[in-house]
């Protein structure tokens, strides 16, 4: 049966298809990298993210907006390289806000299992922000889709909602993406302080080495879990490589 929780999300994530313990177990905050760049070069970008990052950090495959079965050998070594560092690697799907429909978004998660066997999760991106019935058990099906192949879920809606329904649709939820300048002045709702720190992660674009260090002091005290912060800005593609300062980020977030 499903059980919608809406504003009860809080209280209700334990009713998900499956346990929130599929997703890590973070303490401090890890890092969620949008790592929507190719492993190659010297040294590979992969293996530069993942020898950094805290472990049990997640990364987001994402070979071309979705999986694409001719770059499983491209991706075999850095996955496993990372798997062995502690960390976690998720595929990218995204689902144009609920309207995408539910067949593709499971063949796309499918294939992602398929053809990177090494998968742990599902990153959905364009996550829908208002809370209706028919959006609630969109994202709670996809969610069960995972959770059965012993995965957890990240969802983006890229903005915070009004209500903590996506809590009881995912099992952690992106509630800030956006630039440091709009970072600075965000303040997010009660809903996202009462949650769980690891329900909860925000990535910021365009920050300077300074604001980098401010941000993450800001993250920690925003109840956010995961955390990615780059430098590079928001056109043409802020997560087409790792930020200047990754190292000086992993050690100072």
């Amino acid at each position: 049966m499903m059980v919608l929780c809406g504003a009860l999300a809080v209280a209700c994530v334990a009713a998900l298809a499956g346990p929130l313990s599929l997703a890590p177990a973070w303490g401090t905050p890890l890092e969620l990298v949008p790592a929507y760049f190719s492993p190659e070069g010297s040294p590979d970008p992969w293996h530069t993210a993942c020898e950094a990052a805290p472990a049990g950090s997640t990364m987001i495959l994402n070979p071309n907006n979705g999986p694409v079965k001719k770059q499983a050998k491209v991706y075999a070594d850095p996955m496993r390289f990372c798997e062995e560092h502690g960390q976690h690697v998720i595929g990218y799907v995204f689902t144009r806000y609920g309207k995408r429909s539910l067949a593709t978004v499971e063949k796309a998660i499918a294939h992602y299992y398929s053809w990177f066997p090494a998968t742990e999760g599902i990153f959905l991106d364009e996550m829908a922000e208002v809370p209706t019935t028919k959006s609630e058990t969109y994202y709670r099906q996809l969610t069960a889709y995972v959770h059965e192949r012993g995965g957890f879920v990240v969802g983006n809606p890229g903005d915070t909602a009004t209500t903590p329904w996506q809590l009881g649709a995912v099992d952690q939820v992106v509630t800030f993406e956006g630039s440091a300048a709009s970072y600075s002045t965000y303040a997010p709702p009660s809903w996202v302080l009462a949650a769980r720190s690891q329900q909860i992660a925000n990535i910021v674009f365009g920050a300077s080495a300074s604001q980098m260090e401010a941000d993450c002091l800001k993250a920690d005290q925003e109840n956010a879990g995961s955390i990615y912060i780059t430098d590079l800005p928001e056109r043409p593609n802020p997560y087409e490589t790792l930020p200047s300062y990754w190292t000086g980020e992993t050690a100072a977030c």
